[in-house]
């Protein structure tokens, strides 16, 4: 299984890097007026002009969240660092610092052409982009099999199932409207069409391991799947996956996702919102699948004969043991391929609500913002406090705070908003406490923003 994972997840890894694009854009933007992409949070959002975005760079987004860092690993012991695993680190502190699910997300982005024009009684919107999800996820069982073993007395169960290794891409093409249907009450909406670009997953379903001072047992499930871009090798008489090698780009599925969202003046000065994103499915097609042997198990007993001497013919008890003991190791992490299957799942449905207060002529606001993710392999929910500071027409700043399930951190976006021209870049996720390479000590959540963007147009009243 080692040698499977090791070609699932560096397939996984590469098609995020080569390809790993997506939509995104930050959360600290729904606040800001003339932000021209804050719509792909809250489709009801409007902004005063119509826009253009530059081919390619109206919206960038690098994103990396998990509530792992790099002190979850990481020890100073005197002049030196050591690893989880060195007997100085107590078990307690490391497996103290994880969760029962511990995660890595990796989303990269990019819009290639993007407009919003003011027609038909509202602001209508167009997005062609690129959408990549990459991400592990991991019990907190696997590590604490790697750090504590076998306890000295009694038995010692491990259940690490749902060890998950996945990345989607595809490209989406986004068509929205939004309007106002009285003067407090504003609605919008946006329909989806998605064409799938390559997904792979491998998959541990489940792994029971239990270890006593006469015996292991350990029994697994597993499978890998993967559209066209990655091809599996098989042999020919067995049906095992011996390797894997690139395969062809193509399109690999189809889906179809919308957006729904609505804003309310509740009192002067004071509005409300809320929204659903990513309602909708994506279906892979044709995938090449393989699947463990659900009958393999493996169990050890110890070894007999320990210093015997070769039989007649040059045999070896302890090295015939030793043997069957990898052949049966080596028969539990073996992929056998499978049918060809379809494979439908749900986008990542995320709900928003949001509070906004204005003050000093709407030169100042504040806002509350809750985002809570469904959809993928773990519900994510976040709180993010905003300040917004408005000094010129032209200038627009958002300071905010934010608490969730992976973490705390803060952030900020500038919008440069000249008549014409409109450039943003900030992050959501600043760390505050780095290694010297760079790399998030505490937990590593860190994104990044950026877009060029043309305005035109009458100005209307949002």
């Amino acid at each position: 299984m080692k040698h499977n994972i090791k070609y699932i997840l560096s397939v996984c890894i590469g098609i995020a890097l080569t390809m790993g694009l997506s939509a995104q854009t930050l959360n600290s933007s729904y606040f800001m007026e003339k932000m021209t992409k804050r719509n792909q949070l809250n489709p009801a959002l409007k902004t005063p002009n119509g826009y253009v975005s530059f081919p390619a760079l109206g919206n960038f987004y690098l994103g990396v969240n998990s509530n792992l860092g790099l002190g979850t690993f990481l020890y100073p012991r005197g002049n030196e660092l050591v690893t989880f695993l060195h007997p100085s680190v107590p078990a307690d502190d490391f497996l103290g610092k994880l969760t029962p699910n511990n995660t890595v997300e990796l989303d990269l982005g990019l819009d290639i052409i993007s407009f919003g024009f003011w027609a038909w009684g509202g602001q209508n919107t167009f997005n062609l982009a690129l959408k990549s999800y990459s991400g592990a996820y991991m019990p907190k069982e696997i590590f604490q099999f790697l750090k504590t073993g076998q306890k000295e007395t009694g038995i010692t169960r491990y259940d690490m199932s749902n060890i998950t290794v996945s990345t989607d891409n595809y490209v989406e093409l986004a068509l929205g409207h939004a309007r106002d249907i009285n003067d407090k009450l504003g609605v919008g909406a946006k329909v989806k069409v998605l064409v799938g670009a390559a997904h792979a997953e491998a998959r541990i379903d489940r792994m029971d391991i239990s270890m006593s001072q006469d015996e292991w047992f350990i029994k697994q499930a597993g499978h890998i799947q993967a559209s066209s871009l990655l091809k599996l090798e098989t042999d020919p008489e067995t049906g095992e996956i011996t390797d894997y090698d690139t395969g062809d780009f193509g399109v690999a599925g189809f889906g179809l996702g919308f957006d729904l969202g609505a804003t309310y003046e509740l009192i002067d000065n004071l509005t409300l919102s809320a929204a659903l994103t990513d309602i909708g499915f994506m279906q892979w097609n044709n995938l090449t699948r393989g699947e463990t042997d659900p009958t393999k198990e493996f169990r050890y007993t110890g070894f007999d004969n320990i210093g015997a001497e070769d039989d007649e013919e040059g045999n070896n008890p302890f090295d015939d043991k030793a043997d069957e003991l990898g052949d049966d190791l080596e028969a539990l992490a073996k992929f056998y391929k499978s049918d060809s299957q379809s494979v439908t799942n749900s986008l990542r449905t995320t709900m928003r609500i949001g509070a906004e207060y204005s003050i000093l002529d709407n030169h100042i606001s504040f806002g509350l913002l809750s985002t809570t993710r469904f959809g993928g392999h773990r519900t994510y929910a976040e709180g993010m406090a905003a300040v917004n500071f408005r000094p010129l027409s032209a200038l627009h700043i958002t300071l905010n705070g934010s608490v969730s399930n992976m973490g705390s951190s803060v952030g900020a976006i500038l919008n440069v908003c000249a008549p014409g021209f409109n450039l943003f870049f900030g992050t959501d996720y600043f760390a505050t406490k780095y290694s010297k390479q760079f790399i998030p000590i505490n937990h590593a959540r860190a994104n990044f923003c950026f877009g060029i963007n043309f305005t035109f147009g009458k100005k209307h009243e949002i």
